[in-house]
């Protein structure tokens, strides 16, 4: 009698490949999977989706980072480093960026020049006091569920609108709670509904201080992907096998 598809579904999720990758938050390695070809089908699909698309890569990358490397407490800080040994791994670290080749080989390299960041602020105006965060991943995922939901709602044409959805969820990831003197609102009971309502009424000051904060992990991003005078795009054709590089 053959073997049933179970059971060779059995024995190929027995077969160990894995490696190691660096994980900024940790400062070292850990064990990590290659990613599938059902992954790497899921990521491609976000890239017909316009700007539902680059929430939906986002959160397919974070799932894919979430099974394939060891460990739970990933941060945001942590996505660009490792998905760029992920893909190295699997695809090899040659891009095309603009029709030229590049090598992942530099940024590869710099993932371990991890600056010191903060993961935790506090920021105030008069008696309003704002404790930030840099979010894990599991957190974002939250977020990005509620914020891809809410942009489904609205009709195609509605562009801007989605665009200040985007930008309050980026402000709403990384916030922890929000203070009125003894009355404290913590955003992780929440619902992300009531959260998109007490932000949407804070000063604009703070919002500046706010995305101050935030920067810190924009900078060490960019910089990664920064090799020479290009810079590799964060987006569903980073996976595309058919790219040839």
């Amino acid at each position: 009698m053959g073997t049933t598809t179970k059971d060779f579904l059995s024995k190929l999720n027995e077969i160990k490949n894995e490696f190691k990758i660096f994980v900024p938050s940790l400062k070292k390695q850990v064990t990590a999977k290659p990613i599938t070809l059902k992954q790497q089908k899921d990521i491609i699909s976000t890239a017909v989706n316009g700007v539902q698309g680059a929430l939906q890569f986002s959160q397919a990358i974070n799932d894919v980072i979430l099974e394939n490397v060891d460990g739970d407490d990933f941060y945001t800080i942590d996505k660009v480093p490792i998905v760029l040994g992920l893909r190295t791994h699997s695809l090899g670290n040659n891009v095309k960026v603009d029709g030229a080749t590049v090598s992942l080989e530099q940024s590869l390299q710099k993932i371990k020049d991890v600056p010191k960041f903060k993961y935790n602020e506090e920021v105030s105006i008069d008696n309003i006091v704002v404790k930030i965060r840099i979010p894990t991943l599991k957190e974002e995922n939250v977020i990005l569920r509620k914020c891809i939901q809410e942009i489904d709602k609205l009709k195609d044409e509605d562009l801007s609108e989605a665009v200040g959805l985007i930008y309050i969820f980026e402000l709403i990831k990384h916030i922890k709670s929000v203070g009125i003197e003894e009355d404290v609102a913590d955003f992780n009971e929440l619902r992300v509904i009531d959260r998109i309502k007490i932000v949407e009424t804070l000063p604009l000051e703070l919002y500046e201080k706010i995305t101050s904060f935030y920067q810190q992990s924009s900078k060490y991003d960019l910089s990664v992907l920064t090799v020479d005078d290009t810079v590799v795009t964060m987006d569903a054709s980073l996976f595309d096998a058919t790219i040839d590089a």
